[in-house]
């Protein structure tokens, strides 16, 4: 038990407490902790046999009811079923449901995800030994990433369960394909500009094959040297770029200029606005996002809310504000990997955003009352109670926190191409 909470009898319940339940699956309600709000969740509790509750002070508005006195009447409590209390047991047993489907449509996703590595690994290693049959894949690859962006209405952005590892390289350039794609859906940009640009941003970092792997691994800074000899890799990729076979001509821009800045402070050829491509804007978008939250050293990443918000203000300068728009739109304010506290104190872990409600993403909730395997998945857009106050960092948290909710060491996205097109809204 918690050193700040207390037993205390059912009949000293009343409004404005804050309550811990220890079974979930025993309640009709859909936390285990909550503040008592009105007197119909009083009702429920009442229906449900409960000799007494945990109750935590510091989070209460008041305190208890006095205790009731040792020879006072015991009323009898009814066995009729309460019309409310039966309707919060239904929107349960609907919600069980619906987290079941959610997490069979991570599952899948997490099967193409797997798939999709797996297939951007060949491409990449084979991209010079079998040239013809690595672009081809990459093509097969991108057109099917195309066609399921451009069929949906609203696309769902899942947060992928990556690993660290020698496979980084592979994460980088799926990852910063999906995410270009996501940003040109947003931005308008027709199928043939779509395929381009994901086939110069899974491309982007071949020139890396170029640079010795002690100077991309390395954790702590680099000499002049060193970073001189990254900056090259741009150079190598084009090099390497021109020796492909029928390689688009956006794709070709997007690898040249991945790492150029509106205001002229990018590289290799240090360009401004002007001269720096439309598919270059959103790859740089992307390829900046993913590197500030996947960086070598872990402890160095910043959250997705840190990367958007360095982005989108300190650095704004640097990349085409209208993308940056159309990117949070995408991505929402607080992107999936994020680590938020609610209004309510829970803590939870963002892994999908709500198409045009970018406030209110679907969350996976810290309850020590469900099992782990079981946690609790929140759409924000379906609790108009429930809102973010904060985000944290994952070193914030207590480990019983951390553990449960299993911050990603790596942030990856990806989407779901097999869930059922969902009907238009107006």
């Amino acid at each position: 038990m918690n050193p700040n909470e207390q037993r205390i009898s059912i009949d000293q319940v009343r409004v404005g407490l804050y309550i811990r339940l220890e079974a979930w699956m025993d309640h009709p309600f859909l936390f285990s902790s909550f503040k008592i709000r009105n007197e119909k969740q009083i009702k429920a509790l009442r229906s449900l046999g409960l000799m007494d509750v945990l109750y935590s002070a510091d989070k209460s508005d008041f305190p208890p009811l006095p205790p009731p006195h040792a020879d006072a009447p015991v009323v009898p409590r009814s066995l009729e079923v309460d019309p409310e209390v039966a309707a919060m047991w239904q929107e349960k047993r609907e919600r069980r449901e619906k987290i079941t489907q959610q997490r069979e449509a991570y599952g899948r996703c997490e099967k193409q995800f797997v798939g999709s590595i797996k297939l951007v690994k060949n491409v990449l290693r084979n991209l010079f030994s079998r040239p013809h049959e690595s672009i081809e894949q990459a093509q097969t690859l991108i057109v099917g990433m195309v066609d399921s962006l451009l069929a949906e209405k609203d696309v769902l952005i899942h947060l992928m369960n990556a690993k660290n590892g020698d496979d980084g390289a592979y994460y980088h350039s799926l990852n910063v394909t999906m995410l270009a794609l996501m940003l040109g859906r947003e931005a308008g940009l027709s199928s043939s500009e779509m395929c381009a640009l994901g086939l110069g941003t899974l491309l982007h970092d071949m020139g890396k094959e170029r640079v010795p792997s002690q100077i991309l691994l390395k954790k702590t800074p680099w000499t002049t040297a060193e970073r001189n000899f990254y900056l090259q890799h741009v150079v190598y990729g084009v090099e390497l770029a021109e020796r492909l076979p029928d390689l688009p001509a956006g794709a070709m821009e997007v690898i040249a200029q991945h790492h150029e800045m509106l205001d002229g402070s990018g590289f290799p050829c240090g360009l401004n606005a002007a001269r720096i491509g439309n598919l270059s804007r959103i790859a740089t978008i992307a390829n900046t996002f993913d590197n500030a939250c996947n960086r070598i050293n872990p402890a160095d990443s910043l959250t997705p809310t840190q990367s958007l918000s360095v982005m989108f203000k300190r650095d704004r300068a640097k990349y085409d504000s209208e993308l940056m728009q159309h990117f949070v739109r995408c991505l929402g304010v607080y992107p999936p990997g994020s680590i938020v506290r609610l209004n309510n104190e829970a803590i939870a872990l963002v892994v999908n955003v709500n198409p045009g409600k970018l406030l209110q993403p679907t969350l996976m909730m810290y309850d020590p009352a469900i099992p782990k395997e079981e946690a609790l998945l929140v759409n924000l857009a379906e609790e108009p109670d429930l809102r973010v106050t904060s985000t944290l960092r994952p070193g914030e948290l207590p480990k019983v926190i951390f553990d449960y909710l299993s911050p990603r060491s790596r942030i990856s996205y990806f989407t779901d191409s097999t869930t059922p097109k969902r009907p238009n809204s107006h």
